[in-house]
């Protein structure tokens, strides 16, 4: 799932940093709130490794701990097993892997930001070919519809 990190390489998709800026828009914005918090937060960049290369802005999406999620309560196990087996449309599953904990990417919190506030020295984890294409499948699949012939 992981591949080695060099300094040297530049980002790509799948990269995890940890400590980057993450932009949080409050469920009560609007007319009276127009506050936007910004905090750090473990992500990962989601962007095609080509757009990286090539523009300014960037897309990336929280990582959280499944030790996280399940101290939350939100989740009962067999959500968290569905997880785990990859079935969740909208979290990609991260296993642990030396000092990784097991984790999972939350794609319904995706924000874009400016590249330059990425750290390469803050890249902790990278995907492997085979994770990245894991990766593109579970975006597909949380963005793509079914198509319903009916209705042509």
């Amino acid at each position: 799932m992981y591949s080695d990190l060099s300094l040297e390489q530049p980002f790509y998709q799948g990269d995890i940093l940890t400590d980057s800026p993450f932009f949080i828009i409050p469920k009560d914005f609007g007319k009276k709130n127009k506050n936007i918090h910004i905090e750090e937060f473990t992500v990962m960049i989601l962007s095609q490794t080509c757009d990286i290369q090539h523009r300014d802005f960037i897309v990336i999406a929280p990582v959280i701990t499944i030790e996280k999620l399940e101290k939350s309560r939100v989740v009962n196990s067999d959500q968290i097993r569905s997880l785990r087996q990859q079935k969740t449309k909208y979290w990609f599953y991260l296993p642990n892997d030396n000092n990784f904990p097991e984790s999972y990417v939350e794609f319904t919190k995706i924000v874009s930001i400016p590249k330059k506030l990425l750290d390469k020295k803050k890249r902790i984890k990278s995907l492997s070919d085979l994770g990245r294409h894991w990766l593109a499948y579970k975006i597909s699949d949380f963005f793509g519809r079914p198509i319903d012939r009916r209705a042509e």
